[in-house]
């Protein structure tokens, strides 16, 4: 399942972090909204720094509606 929208043909690596951050979305979860947003970005951004930096401002923008929504 790919994850990772806001990096076209993202690898197993960088999906990996989207679908850790997918979970901490979830009521599963135990990081804080700003936590998970970081980790994401310190996570795909090894690999691609500025569509790290854009999708973190993209989830930080517009995360809120996903939030542990159920």
């Amino acid at each position: 399942m790919k994850y990772c929208s806001f990096i076209p043909n993202a690898g197993g690596e960088i999906n990996e972090c989207c679908r850790e951050h997918d979970f901490q979305y979830s009521e599963f979860g135990t990081l804080t909204r700003a936590e998970a947003d970081m980790a994401l970005r310190q996570c795909a951004g090894k690999r691609h720094p500025k569509r790290a930096f854009i999708g973190w401002v993209i989830v930080r923008l517009f995360g809120w509606i996903y939030w542990k929504k159920k």
